[in-house]
């Protein structure tokens, strides 16, 4: 498999992003606005398990390759739609640098499960105002579902 067949499959395993109806589906209610914002979130979690698929699986001088041709089909067909909200690809980058970081940190340094990290994200939109506390548990549910980290690495596994 090439880099880019490679960085396609991981395109096509990915999620798309989430809608207001797809949220009602799991109990939360939420304006389009907010469900971008929280797509946005779900978006960097995923990306997160992603890379982190690819770091392990993947030779390191096929990774940017890979990097490069996902992130562009992410831009071409999710971002430029708008249905990650407001902003553009290069405004984006710092927050997904931040919470891969953060991430990062959370599963190697204090050994967070995937279960863990979906909390953390969870959290991470109810700060910010998105959804409730009482609704948090439901959120849970959705990131986890919407959230394949074990997919990424099997798929990728296949490639090889």
């Amino acid at each position: 498999m090439t880099p880019a067949e490679a960085a396609d499959g991981l395109f096509k395993a990915m999620p798309q992003p989430i809608t207001s109806a797809q949220l009602e589906e799991y109990g939360l209610e939420a304006s389009e606005s907010t469900a971008q914002q929280i797509a946005r979130e779900i978006l960097s979690l995923n990306l997160y398990w992603v890379l982190a698929a690819v770091d392990a699986h993947i030779p390191t001088k096929y990774r940017a390759a890979i990097m490069e041709q996902l992130f562009e089909s992410i831009q071409s067909a999710w971002y430029k739609s708008g249905q990650l909200g407001q902003g553009t690809w290069g405004e984006y980058q710092p927050e997904l640098n931040r919470r891969r970081e953060h991430y990062a940190r959370l599963a190697d340094q204090e050994g967070i499960s995937h279960m863990g990290i979906c909390a953390e994200t969870a959290a991470l939109i109810e700060d910010q105002g998105l959804i409730s506390s009482e609704d948090r548990p439901k959120l849970l549910v959705l990131l986890i579902d919407y959230a394949p980290a074990s997919e990424y690495g099997r798929l990728l596994d296949e490639a090889l």
